[in-house]
């Protein structure tokens, strides 16, 4: 069976043809069918200043990070009282799917933690000593308390 030198041009047409990127609404109805999992980042806020590649990290996961010091930075620049603040991230938490602890737990790491257990939400703990190069996932055992000052 003989190929047509118009069959192989088409094929190398549809290979090289550049591919055309989805439009807003393609991408609003892909979200609509298939939304991707939230991810409630805890971490201190000691290794705050990693925030931006740890975001990176839950978006490349394939996931949509929530992240308190994304969304209120220091207590809104402490404009507004912690109450209110943890309140809001503690509503937050509860909406996500999962939470993710990043490097070492503060006593408010903790809390969130007991918050997504008693929730019966996936928590998951990640090493960040090595950033900005890796983020290694460990067991909850080996997650280690924040050291005081």
């Amino acid at each position: 069976m003989a190929v047509s030198g118009k069959a192989a041009e088409d094929i190398l047409e549809r290979i090289f043809q550049p591919t055309t990127k989805p439009s807003a609404r393609d991408q609003a109805e892909e979200t609509l069918r298939h939304p991707k999992r939230l991810v409630y980042v805890a971490m201190s806020n000691k290794v705050f200043y990693w925030r931006a590649h740890i975001q990176k990290f839950v978006l490349d996961s394939g996931m949509v990070p929530v992240s308190p010091f994304m969304l209120f930075d220091y207590y809104l620049m402490h404009t507004v009282s912690k109450e209110i603040v943890r309140e809001a991230m503690n509503n937050l938490l509860a909406r996500c799917d999962e939470v993710w602890v990043f490097g070492r737990l503060s006593l408010g790491v903790k809390v969130q933690v007991g918050i997504a257990k008693r929730m019966n939400k996936t928590v998951r703990y990640f090493d960040i000593g090595d950033l900005p190069v890796t983020v290694m996932p460990i067991t909850e055992e080996t997650a280690q308390e924040e050291m005081k000052d």
